[in-house]
């Protein structure tokens, strides 16, 4: 499996070295704990609204690890940030929703632009033609990473709607290297509809 690295600052100590790549069925229990450490701020942006552990639990449990994508970012060995990527409707839908979780105290070192710019290259690669996210009109980092990659933003209701479209690479090798999520089929990376609109997480 390809893995993208990264040197990020820390304030006050030496800089992280980031592992980027996509997470595999028998890491649940890092996803979990991951999802687990969220404060109570960081699962209300995440999920829409306060979630208790035992919902965490339940949502980590369901999540269909043989047709969605989910990448994680690691830091001295422990996940630290999550990107999920979902088709949206049908199971034709070309459209894929992205949600992002970022653990408070490894925000504003851009882990979140990181995750995001993997996700993109995944969804590029697996025939998605628009990447949208829902995000809380106070999220300004999520609304500062969605600008950053282009996306379109409408205000309604408290929220914004991002879409971003994307342009499928013209051909296997035009892809690049670090964007490539190898030991993984193409079905199984597939993401699906999980009911629920993937509510963007409070960086």
């Amino acid at each position: 499996m390809s893995t993208v690295s990264a040197n990020l600052p820390r304030p006050g100590a030496i800089p992280w070295r980031a592992i980027v790549r996509v997470l595999r069925p028998r890491e649940h229990k890092h996803f979990l704990a991951h999802l687990l450490r969220l404060d109570s701020a960081s699962r209300s942006a995440r999920f829409g609204r306060g979630v208790s552990d035992d919902w965490v639990a339940r949502y980590a449990a369901e999540t269909n690890w043989r047709r969605g994508a989910v990448v994680g970012c690691w830091i001295d060995g422990t996940l630290r940030g999550v990107a999920e990527l979902r088709r949206f409707g049908s199971d034709r839908s070309k459209t894929a929703e992205m949600a992002l979780s970022i653990e408070p105290t490894f925000q504003n070192c851009g882990l979140g632009s990181l995750l995001a710019r993997r996700v993109v290259a995944i969804a590029r690669t697996r025939g998605f033609i628009k990447l949208c996210m829902l995000i809380a009109f106070s999220n300004w980092r999520m609304r500062s990473i969605a600008r950053k990659l282009g996306a379109r933003m409408a205000f309604a209701d408290g929220e914004i709607d991002a879409d971003l479209p994307l342009d499928p690479y013209p051909q296997a090798t035009d892809i690049p290297r670090n964007e490539v999520e190898e030991g993984h089929p193409r079905s199984n990376l597939d993401a699906h509809s999980v009911g629920n609109r993937l509510i963007s997480e409070l960086l």
